[in-house]
């Protein structure tokens, strides 16, 4: 069967060799391995979880076209067309992609040290300079809200509503910090009112194994799974670095005195991501740098502690409480942040970079 889905791009005459790829859990992912000629990543797009893949498609596609335009040698892993040009094929009702292997890349899925997290940070920094002043019209959300902290308090307090009895007094306390913190909420809802920050095209998916490096350098070559390619502000993909860069303990983890901030971390993508960044961010984005970390750890805590209350209907989990502790997780990690990286910390990274 998938020789056959193959045989729309490529001949499948020819020696091919074709196994299961990543670590991923979306997507069902193949390489494509073709006797002296480049190789390729094939995907069966997932549509229960991304029910929008023509939108995907398209965003990737106007992205694509900006890019060979704007900087031609960008590595950019853009679909390949069908024999009949189209960058999307569908068939018996699935969805599937074709897109270039990079060839002697790797894609870690732990981080392990600043400059891992300078040479990513740049990576997500320089795909995000680059689109600067691509056209907007024409690109939709490929997830509708899926950044939108206005919208996931919402889902929250509606949790607080239909939850069990059981569930809220477990939570109670998780409940009432996430409440008080509602005012990161407010200022996102004054950016939006305001029009503070200028919408961005944005990975909205920065975690590490997103990053293709390369295997002898070890420098970030490019950065991959563009399913979340969409507009949206430069806080989503610098908060998602932070949140997930410089913990020193992942979200699943219940070492709770372990779950903080390492600051050579969060120096390092700094670093990186001013490097590509630092002139095209406008006045009120270098102010609400700071912000950018708060926004995310609080909006995927939010997240967890609704889905624990709502009965683990969306996040797998492996034991009850497992999402009660990812939300308790990020609220240390949320305090740990708040108490020691205030906006003065980000100014003073920024007159570094001055």
């Amino acid at each position: 069967m998938k020789a056959g889905i193959l045989d729309n791009w490529i001949d499948v005459s020819e020696e091919i060799e074709l196994k299961r790829f990543g670590s991923g859990h979306i997507h069902q992912t193949f390489l494509v391995k073709i006797r002296n000629k480049p190789s390729y990543i094939l995907q069966k797009l997932n549509t229960s979880i991304f029910g929008l893949p023509e939108v995907i498609s398209k965003n990737i596609e106007l992205a694509s076209d900006f890019l060979s335009k704007k900087d031609p040698d960008y590595r950019f892993p853009g679909a390949e067309l069908t024999r009949s040009g189209e960058p999307l094929l569908i068939e018996n009702g699935e969805h599937w992609r074709l897109s270039r292997f990079i060839e002697n890349s790797y894609s870690p899925d732990v981080l392990e040290s600043p400059q891992q997290a300078f040479e990513a940070a740049k990576a997500f920094g320089k795909l995000s300079r680059l689109l600067h002043g691509i056209p907007m019209d024409g690109f939709q959300e490929t997830i509708p809200d899926f950044h939108n902290l206005h919208f996931r308090y919402f889902q929250f307090e509606q949790a607080i509503v239909n939850t069990s009895s059981q569930r809220l007094k477990k939570a109670e306390e998780l409940v009432e910090f996430y409440k008080d913190q509602k005012t990161l909420v407010d200022v996102f809802d004054k950016i939006n009112s305001d029009n503070l920050l200028p919408p961005r095209i944005q990975h909205h998916d920065t975690k590490i194994n997103n990053v293709l490096f390369d295997n002898k350098t070890h420098k970030a070559l490019a950065v991959c799974d563009l399913d979340t390619l969409m507009p949206g502000y430069f806080i989503s993909d610098l908060g998602d670095m932070i949140r997930t860069y410089t913990s020193a303990e992942n979200e699943d983890s219940t070492r709770w005195n372990e779950v903080k901030i390492r600051t050579p971390f969060l120096e390092a993508l700094l670093q990186g991501y001013l490097s590509e960044m630092e002139n095209v961010l406008t006045t009120d984005e270098r102010y609400y740098l700071s912000y950018a970390g708060e926004f995310m750890i609080y909006m995927q805590g939010l997240r967890f502690l609704s889905d624990y209350l709502n009965g683990d209907i969306y996040y797998p989990v492996k034991y009850e409480q497992h999402n009660y502790d990812r939300a308790k997780n990020q609220m240390i990690l949320l305090q740990n942040y708040q108490e020691g990286y205030s906006r003065n910390f980000f100014e003073e990274i920024l007159q570094k970079k001055d």
